[in-house]
């Protein structure tokens, strides 16, 4: 609570601010044009980054992966491990998992020829992993009975001009390193994610995987790798090496897996510091001018006040109670101003395609979004009032100290 004379202080810095509404609102304007700019951005590349992860994630590579040591070194798949050793581990936060089996292939064609990552999946398990089976434009997703079946993406089936019930000769070396050559009839055909995504991964189940490399059906679920999806993504790696405690197996995370879009998303934070920074040195560079002009104007006012014997502690508390007031409603309505923008693109989003002509881009092998959704975070907003804080603290108790200053009388 404020005593009489803070409240009459505070009273009169407020009628201060109405008397120069208009260079007050200029003041208060420019520093929530500049918080809203700032921040958006923020909210803009959180958003990006949060798509682009998704993207790299929904590549079969999950947020997590638990490898099987010699695969992890060497992508080497002959010495798969049994899942059910591991089934207990995935608890929370593990949200869905896909013990998985990976065999490097090709097929060639009078079209011509490509490299495939033959992926063995357990179809319930990875179900749950990836909506894949949902995404199938001609066929059925396979099952776990299905014999010598496969799934295969759509930018594969364009190029090769094969359909449903067609057959392919998968090329691959098992794992006595023979040169082997097998037919797999295409049950379903997919389509998700980036073209080279749909280019290179096809999917069998374990059964057929274990008969083509390893020459036998073991009668058990194996895996060169686990993927995983997590309630917070990468943050929750620790708690899964701590659970681990394998000698069998490598644990690596997304940005392990894929560097190139992970230095993309490092590039992206420092970017946005590097952003603030510039924008706060600009906007306190603009409305330092502005608010030294507001006390300078006051200082005949100041003085005689002063001769009747204000203080300059007083001076100072009239300062402080109109800087409190501007950060209260430049905060305010920079705050207002997000909510409704930034809440309205969370739904509709940014969409960037006319920028090269409906085209989707791909990098590292990854569909980039072309519409943006911007994510707004408790976070931000504590973010636009620090900014705002500390623009206009340095703006105003600069501005108090110079005009003080110029006071020839005492306290």
């Amino acid at each position: 609570m404020l005593n009489n004379e803070n409240s009459y202080l505070f009273k009169f810095a407020w009628k201060s601010i109405r008397r120069n509404s208009g260079r007050s609102f200029f003041i208060g304007f420019s520093v929530s044009l500049a918080v809203f700019i700032a921040v958006w951005v923020v909210a803009f590349f959180d958003g990006l980054n949060f798509q682009i992860e998704k993207a790299v994630v929904n590549t079969n590579t999950g947020y997590i992966q638990i490898q099987e040591k010699n695969y992890s070194k060497s992508t080497d798949s002959s010495t798969p491990l049994d899942f059910s050793k591991f089934q207990n581990l995935m608890t929370p936060p593990v949200k869905s998992f896909s013990p998985e089996l990976v065999l490097d292939g090709n097929i060639a064609t009078p079209e011509g020829a490509a490299g495939l990552a033959v992926v063995g999946i357990h179809p319930p398990y990875h179900q749950n992993f990836l909506p894949i089976y949902k995404r199938i434009v001609s066929g059925k997703f396979i099952e776990t009975t299905d014999q010598d079946s496969v799934v295969i993406g759509s930018e594969l089936a364009k190029q090769f001009q094969f359909k449903v019930g067609d057959q392919i000769v998968l090329n691959y070396q098992d794992i006595k390193g023979e040169l082997r050559s097998e037919l797999l009839q295409i049950k379903g055909i997919y389509h998700y994610n980036s073209r080279s995504f749909e280019k290179r991964f096809v999917y069998i189940n374990q059964i057929t995987w274990q008969k083509l490399f390893l020459n036998e059906n073991r009668n058990k679920i194996l895996f060169n790798r686990i993927a995983l999806m997590t309630d917070k993504g990468t943050e929750d790696a620790p708690v899964i090496l701590e659970r681990l405690k394998s000698n069998e197996t490598d644990l690596k995370t997304w940005k392990n897996l894929n560097p190139e879009m992970g230095v993309v998303l490092e590039f992206h934070e420092g970017m946005i510091k590097f952003f603030f920074l510039i924008i706060g040195l600009t906007i306190t560079m603009t409305i330092l001018t502005p608010v030294q002009m507001l006390w300078q104007e006051r200082l005949k006012e100041i003085r005689m006040l002063n001769i009747l014997g204000v203080s300059s502690k007083k001076f100072w508390k009239i300062g402080l109670f109109e800087l409190v007031q501007m950060i209260l409603a430049s905060g305010l309505l920079s705050s207002v101003c997000l909510l409704i923008i930034i809440g309205i693109q969370s739904y509709t989003g940014v969409d960037f395609r006319f920028l090269n002509n409906g085209i989707s881009i791909e990098r590292a092998g990854i569909k980039l979004p072309n519409v943006i959704y911007p994510q707004l975070s408790v976070e931000q907003i504590l973010i636009t009032f620090g900014f705002v804080i500390i623009v206009l603290s340095i703006s105003y108790i600069w501005s108090i100290y110079r005009t003080l200053k110029k006071l020839e009388v005492a306290p």
